[in-house]
């Protein structure tokens, strides 16, 4: 199951999802966050808030990096979705040639503190 919850502001647009981005729950943020961004003459800024998520699938991981990729800032917290964003944004600066990041499944995950 998966909460979306959509923000305007004065500077831009957050969507805070609660819950599960994995399976049938991807295309709708999907839709929903091309919709805002389709929705403007110049793109806002896009502040996905993932403090909330206990799980995404390798679909919504894919999601992600394409939200990266067009510019979207991210707001997490929890060791898991820290390494997903930290993954996503990885791919990114490969992209633009800042530095690699390895992102298969053997990578090992980050240890957190708690």
């Amino acid at each position: 199951m998966l909460r979306l919850m959509i923000e305007q502001l004065a500077d831009g647009v957050r969507l805070d999802l609660h819950g599960t981005l994995g399976g049938e729950w991807v295309p709708l943020v999907e839709q929903h966050w091309r919709s805002i961004v389709n929705g403007h003459e110049t793109a806002p800024t896009i502040t996905i808030g993932l403090s909330d998520v206990d799980f995404i699938d390798a679909d919504g991981v894919r999601l992600l990096r394409r939200m990266a990729d067009a510019g979207a800032e991210f707001v997490v917290s929890g060791c898991m979705n820290r390494h997903v964003v930290e993954t996503v944004h990885g791919h990114v600066r490969a992209a633009e040639g800042e530095r690699t990041m390895k992102t298969h499944a053997t990578e090992a995950w980050p240890t957190c503190s708690i």
